[in-house]
């Protein structure tokens, strides 16, 4: 459904090709905090909460779907929501061209578009170089969150960050999620409403190791 009142995306909704490359997160939003992204952020129920909910952290929003980044960007700004920010980019390429080496504490991933056809597995966001892209920005420690309804999915991206350096760790649902959800996004709401089964994954970067001096 399409909203008819006018999105308007300014503070929040940002030109990805006007961004330094990489991004001074210090920059960006003014101060030290730390830095979380969400990927494929949709309406931005997740963001709105968190931000609101978090403001000693700051978030970035990443969303290919124009009509979704503009709306969630909206919807960030009237809920004077002002430690976000988004972006309208492709995913790979955003982290890739725009964030720099372990220079973001946790990267959110819910409901990614699965691809169900064969043939279009290809298509599949969380696959070797983009998590490789993923292990690059998140600092040591840094988190992972991935939450999907495809069974099918989920052991492909069990598959492909078993095979990474990242730590497995267990998940924990956000603050702002409700009694017995996994995210609380609307994704997740309309799909827990046609019973569907929910699959979780989260994971860390490890520390770098200690200096030896035996």
């Amino acid at each position: 459904m399409r909203s008819s009142r006018q999105l308007v995306t300014e503070p929040i909704g940002l030109d990805v090709e006007a961004l330094p490359r990489p991004i001074v997160w210090r920059d960006l939003f003014g101060n030290d905090h730390p830095v979380e992204i969400e990927i494929g952020m949709g309406k931005g129920t997740f963001l709105v909460e968190q931000a609101k909910g978090r403001t000693e952290t700051n978030f970035l929003g990443v969303e290919y779907a124009r009509w979704f980044w503009r709306y969630a960007s909206d919807r960030l700004r009237r809920n004077a929501c002002f430690n976000a920010r988004t972006v309208r980019a492709e995913a790979s390429y955003f982290l890739h061209e725009f964030v720099a080496d372990a220079s973001v504490s946790a990267i959110h991933l819910y409901f990614p578009d699965p691809w169900p056809k064969k043939r279009h597995h290809k298509r599949r966001l969380i696959q070797e170089p983009f998590v490789a892209e993923m292990c690059r920005v998140l600092q040591p420690r840094g988190r992972l969150q991935i939450a999907t309804d495809h069974e099918d999915y989920f052991h492909q991206i069990e598959q492909v960050l078993a095979a990474s350096p990242l730590e497995r760790a267990q998940y924990q649902p956000p603050g702002s999620a409700g009694q017995g959800e996994m995210v609380g996004t609307n994704f997740e709401r309309k799909y827990r409403l046609q019973g569907r089964p929910f699959f979780t994954f989260a994971a860390v970067k490890p520390a770098p190791e200690p200096p030896s001096f035996s």
